[in-house]
């Protein structure tokens, strides 16, 4: 009987351990895309396919969202657009990251896989806070530029053409964000 006990001790633990890393992962966000999302796809006439980045209904994991519409020729515009696209919220199952009335004023992109992008004030006054919603707004976007545009490296936020020490007081946004961090 005694030598069994140690078995059945050492089974428990191993199922007890199991437990925790299923659970622990679980809550461990996941930012990543699904590896069939496709880049900027020529749909029609003005008209491409671009990948959304919203949160799951979770608050778990990031979710993708293919979505066909018009934009403009140039890349700037092009960004804009999406990330308006981005703002309204997700049409499938997935919940907005990008506090409602918030406009994107513009985006512009440097030579280095730099992107800025200016916001309303509504970003920050109307964020309703907390570390994972904000985690989840910078995932968004700084997801939702990389996949559209696979060469941005780094996001850098602005608010009415100021750069801002944070979104809702959980994240430095006084440095571009990385995609090596936020966008995969």
């Amino acid at each position: 009987m005694s030598k069994a006990r140690p078995i059945v001790l050492a089974v428990a633990l191993i199922v007890v351990a199991l437990g925790l890393v299923f659970a622990l992962r679980e809550q461990t966000p996941v930012t990543g895309f699904e590896a069939d999302d496709i880049v900027l796809e020529e749909v029609g006439d003005g008209v491409q396919s671009v990948i959304l980045a919203f949160a799951d209904r979770g608050a778990s994991r990031i979710v993708a969202e293919r979505r066909d519409i018009v934009v403009p020729d140039d890349r700037s515009g092009k960004a804009r657009r999406i990330l308006e696209e981005l703002a309204e919220g997700p049409d499938g199952n997935g919940v907005a990251t990008i506090p409602r009335g918030t406009r994107i004023l513009s985006v512009v992109f440097d030579d280095a896989g730099g992107a800025y992008v200016d916001f309303s004030r509504e970003l920050v006054s109307e964020h309703p806070g907390g570390s994972t919603g904000e985690g989840f707004t910078i995932r968004s976007i700084v997801g939702t530029l990389h996949r559209n545009f696979p060469d941005v490296e780094r996001v850098q936020f602005l608010v009415e053409g100021r750069e801002i020490e944070s979104i809702a007081g959980h994240y430095d946004a006084g440095e571009p964000f990385k995609v090596s961090q936020f966008g995969e």
